[in-house]
């Protein structure tokens, strides 16, 4: 924003009360229809949209999801612009991560004015605009990016100090909501596992720190009885170590953080 009037940036008193309801409202998200109805309501009061594409960062790559109220913009558009090779949204987003700043594309504003053809992309998917800002990790790396579309609003220097501020939030909540889908997916992964009520709370134990002697003389069994209990555990798991069996339970609920 080179040369820009930062006071004028500044958000007012009733800009800081909406942002302030965006902050304290994200808290009850913790499901994709809150998602949905969160950006639909407090996110509105100061980014307008009807699209909004969330890209986030897995081990196994980039994963993108998309919240929409209008009905032009449809799942092989969605696919379209998700392409990995020469897709809107990897090119978009290549372009963000060069600057850092949120990216624009609609009629009379381009961020990358050499890129004609991003916008005839942006018109052909039914999208048309996008303000795109992203999250980079520690490691300095995507580890997401929101795009906002059909946007009602002007594209300005205080919309994108706007989206600058929100990002970061909107990038946690999402977050937190992935984590729960994740721990319920895992959860009924295993169901069918069939960790005994026993065998939990020797996981408990273990989460406590305690050795297979330790749990051996709480419980009242042999060690050789707590080693094979926690060797089935493991196997039921999935996973190759305690460490892992404690995380793991503890992400299915089978244990109490």
């Amino acid at each position: 924003m080179n040369g820009l009037d930062h006071e004028a940036l500044y958000l007012g008193a009733a800009d800081r009360d909406r942002l302030g309801d965006i902050v304290e409202s994200s808290l009850a998200v913790c499901k994709r229809h809150q998602f949905y109805l969160w950006t639909q309501g407090a996110v509105q009061s100061l980014v307008p949209h009807e699209i909004l594409v969330c890209g986030m960062a897995n081990g196994d790559g980039m994963h993108t999801h998309r919240f929409a109220i209008t009905r032009y913009f449809r799942e092989e558009h969605f696919a379209e612009i998700s392409r990995p090779q020469n897709g809107l949204l990897p090119r978009v987003i290549a372009e963000w991560h060069r600057t850092g700043k949120p990216y624009f594309l609609g009629a009379g504003h381009v961020s990358t004015p050499g890129a004609p053809d991003l916008l005839e992309l942006v018109q052909r998917n039914e999208l048309c605009n996008m303000a795109v800002h992203g999250v980079r990790g520690p490691d300095g790396r995507v580890a997401g990016y929101f795009c906002f579309s059909r946007i009602s609003c002007p594209f300005t220097p205080r919309l994108a100090y706007l989206i600058e501020i929100i990002v970061p939030y909107v990038y946690c909540t999402f977050a937190r909501v992935l984590m729960q889908e994740d721990g319920q997916q895992l959860a009924a992964r295993l169901t069918g596992h069939d960790v005994t009520p026993r065998e939990a709370e020797v996981l408990r134990w273990v989460k406590e720190g305690k050795t297979n002697s330790d749990i051996a003389v709480i419980l009242n069994l042999s060690p050789w009885t707590v080693k094979n209990h926690v060797q089935n555990t493991l196997k039921k798991l999935g996973v190759q170590n305690r460490a892992q069996a404690v995380s793991r339970a503890i992400a299915a609920r089978l244990i109490q953080p």
